[in-house]
């Protein structure tokens, strides 16, 4: 809740990125997934010595079990955030945004602004939204922005990008 009483809505703000989207990072996550039954294959194959076999295979099982646990979260976050998308496809309601606020912040080394939004969808109480816009592009108090809503639940993504700077009003 913000102090005006208008709840906090959380949302996609940008489209969910395919594994192969990032092939620096997909590359580095199979590495890392293929340790664990690369090691239990090695310990139970007799690819090491019988001193090391059994800490070999222990180590082995559970770097496969943390894996599985990882891809599992990693699957099904992916799958809820592409049904969020795909609702936003089908039954978003395209309102405008009112920036309520803007305050220039560090980010990492980079100077960003952080904007609120005040976003009213018709028949619905409005709900407050906060963006971290990257880069020097200063966003104005009272600008509009474009927004995609679900008419039903406090889901959202920007249709507008704030840090081009191309607002209505």
């Amino acid at each position: 809740m913000t102090s005006v009483g208008t709840p906090e809505a959380e949302g996609p703000v940008s489209r969910p990125p395919v594994f192969f989207e990032q092939p620096f990072w997909t590359a580095l996550g199979l590495a890392v997934m293929s340790a664990g039954p690369l090691a239990l294959v090695a310990g139970v194959g007799g690819y090491v010595p019988d001193d090391d076999k059994l800490a070999v295979v222990v180590t082995g099982i559970v770097l496969t079990a943390v894996t599985v646990v990882v891809t599992i979260i990693a699957v099904v976050g992916t799958a809820r955030d592409r049904r969020v998308w795909r609702d936003l496809d089908t039954a978003g309601v395209r309102v405008l945004g009112q920036v309520t606020s803007a305050e220039r912040v560090w980010c990492g080394e980079d100077r960003c602004t952080r904007v609120r939004m005040l976003v009213t969808v018709p028949g619905r109480p409005p709900f407050t939204t906060s963006h971290l816009v990257h880069g020097e592009k200063i966003v104005e108090v009272g600008a509009s922005f474009l927004v995609d809503v679900h008419p039903t639940r406090n889901v959202f993504r920007l249709a507008d990008d704030l840090s081009l700077g191309e607002s209505s009003r």
